[in-house]
C-alpha cells in the first residue's frame, strides 16, 4: 500500500504523538492524546487547495482512534451529538484531544473536547462507541 491509498483512519498513527490515560477500569475511561497533522497528511489533499483544513470527519476519527489505543480494540461509531465545530485545524497545528466516556452494556458514550494547546476549543460533543 502507498502512502497515497493509506486511509485518513490509518495515517492517525503517525499524527498522534502521545497520549496518556487519567482513567480505565471496566466502567470509566478518561484520556488525553496530543495530535499534530504534517501537511502530507491525506486528509488535506482537496481540502482546501491553497488553505489546507482539516475535515470534521477526522477531528471525528481522533475520538475513535483514542478509545481504540486506550481499550486496545476496535470500535464502532454508533453516532455523534451536540458535536460543534468551532474552528479549523491546518497543518502543523498541534491540538489536544480529551475525552470522557462510561460504558453502559456493550457500548461506550461520553463527552470528547477537542482544543488548541492555547485552550481554544476546537471541536465538542458527545460520541457513542460500540464494542467490535
Amino acid at each position: 500500500m502507498t502512502n497515497k491509498q493509506v486511509s485518513l483512519y490509518q495515517a492517525l498513527e503517525k499524527s498522534c504523538l502521545e497520549y496518556h490515560v487519567d482513567i480505565c477500569d471496566d466502567q470509566h475511561l478518561q484520556a488525553t492524546a496530543v495530535f499534530m497533522f504534517d501537511e502530507d497528511y491525506p486528509g488535506f489533499s482537496g481540502h482546501f487547495p491553497g488553505q489546507p483544513v482539516l475535515p470534521a470527519i477526522v477531528q471525528l476519527a481522533m475520538i475513535r482512534y483514542l478509545a481504540e489505543c486506550v481499550l486496545g480494540g476496535s470500535l464502532l461509531p454508533m453516532g455523534y451529538e451536540r458535536t460543534k465545530f468551532r474552528a479549523m485545524i491546518q497543518p502543523g497545528e498541534k491540538v489536544v484531544v480529551d475525552i470522557n466516556f462510561t460504558k453502559k452494556e456493550e457500548n461506550w458514550s461520553g463527552f470528547f473536547v477537542i482544543q488548541r494547546t492555547d485552550k481554544e476549543q476546537v471541536a465538542t460533543g458527545s460520541a457513542e462507541f460500540s464494542i467490535q
